[in-house]
Formats: C-alpha cells, sequence, structure tokens
C-alpha cells in the first residue's frame, strides 16, 4: 500500500534464462515500462522475468533489470541500459531511474562504468541501526538523513553471494555495482570508448 502511493520508489525485476521464455505466461506487451523497439515487428511471446509481487508498483511500471553480464574473462566492467527482446526493450533499473527523474539516458544499449573505487567508496548505513532509531520515542538519527538522496537497499554480505568480480575489488557488491550504475547515469559520466581506430595508433605512437 505504501509503495503503491509512491512515485520515487524503484524495484529491480531479474531476467531469467531465455531457456525459460516458453515457461513464461508473461508477455512483454503485460509489463508496464517496456516498450516497442522503434522500426521492429513485435513478438509478444512469453519472456522469462521475475517481478516484483506489488500489484501497484507493477501497474506504476516502475522496475528495470539489475542484472549484470561479466565479460570473458569474468569480470563485471560494463552495465546494461537496455536489452532488446522479440522487439521489445527492457530498461536497466538504473534507466528506469534517469527516464523517470529526467536525467539524459546513454543510447548505448550498455556502458563501461567509471569506477568511484573499492568497496565502501559510497556511504552504507546499517538498516537495523536505521530501524531501531525508527522505533525509539527520542530518535538520534537526523530527520533528514536520507532527505533529497538516492537510497538503495540491499546486501553487502558476500555470503548472500550477491557480489562479483569488479576491476576495483575480488568480490564487490551487487548493491554498490547498481550504485555506480546509477551514479554513471546521473552525472552523465560513463566510459565512452573512442571507435576511431586510428586514435588508438596515435596514441600508441
Amino acid at each position: 500500500d505504501v509503495v503503491s502511493n509512491m512515485q520515487n520508489t524503484f524495484f529491480p525485476m531479474l531476467r531469467l534464462s531465455p531457456a525459460n521464455d516458453d515457461l513464461s505466461q508473461f508477455t512483454p506487451s503485460m509489463i508496464p515500462g517496456i516498450e516497442p523497439v522503434p522500426g521492429e515487428p513485435q513478438d509478444d511471446k512469453g519472456i522469462a522475468l521475475l517481478l516484483p509481487s506489488f500489484t501497484g508498483l507493477l501497474e506504476r511500471g516502475r522496475m528495470g533489470t539489475n542484472n549484470v553480464y561479466p565479460d570473458r574473462g569474468g569480470i563485471v566492467r560494463q552495465y546494461p541500459v537496455y536489452r532488446d527482446h522479440f522487439g521489445w526493450r527492457v530498461p536497466s533499473l538504473p534507466a528506469k531511474v534517469g527516464e523517470v527523474l529526467g536525467w539524459k539516458n546513454p543510447m548505448e544499449p550498455e556502458v563501461y562504468l567509471n569506477w568511484r573505487g573499492k568497496f565502501g567508496a559510497f556511504r552504507s548505513v546499517r538498516f537495523s541501526d536505521v530501524f531501531e532509531d525508527f522505533l525509539r520515542r527520542d530518535r538520534q538519527r537526523a530527520t533528514d538523513e536520507f532527505t533529497n538522496k538516492i537510497v538503495i537497499i540491499g546486501s553487502t554480505a558476500s555470503a548472500l553471494f550477491d557480489s562479483k568480480p569488479t576491476p576495483m575489488e575480488k568480490i564487490h557488491p551487487g548493491v554498490e555495482i547498481l550504485a555506480t550504475a546509477i551514479g554513471n547515469i546521473k552525472n552523465g559520466d560513463w566510459i565512452t570508448q573512442a571507435k576511431n581506430p586510428w586514435l588508438f595508433t596515435a596514441l600508441a605512437l
């Protein structure tokens, strides 16, 4: 009930293996926020997505995938902006946040991440500390602690398996990878590769 009436909450979708598409009863046209790819025919076949369980949130469409795809060396260097499936465009969670908040999203389907540093580059707060303070009659935390902030709720414990190797860390929590992608889109400072081969030749010389 709470999140259905809020305009600033976003939730992840998990893109499952395409091998499960035939088993899915969800088609892209049934999922708000998934749009047709311009100039391509749409095939409204099943797509395997793990969706949030909030009906109100599903209706508002404030969702995006939080999948990351390591490169051949097993390192996460890029983050998807969107993925096209059957003529439909499925946005990532950072791209959906950027779209709703009016940021300029990258045109590329994926971008190289501009890392902020090793684990701990983003300020983190233990959920239990915030919750315990919320239950106190006389709260000790600042009432504006999260005002005008983007707050990502996630886990950092390696035992919960939400971690991937990155150029910064051998075990980098997924929540910080997500924060990096959101920060890159917010600030427009993702890494862009030069496409002119002569530039690399000049640099090498």
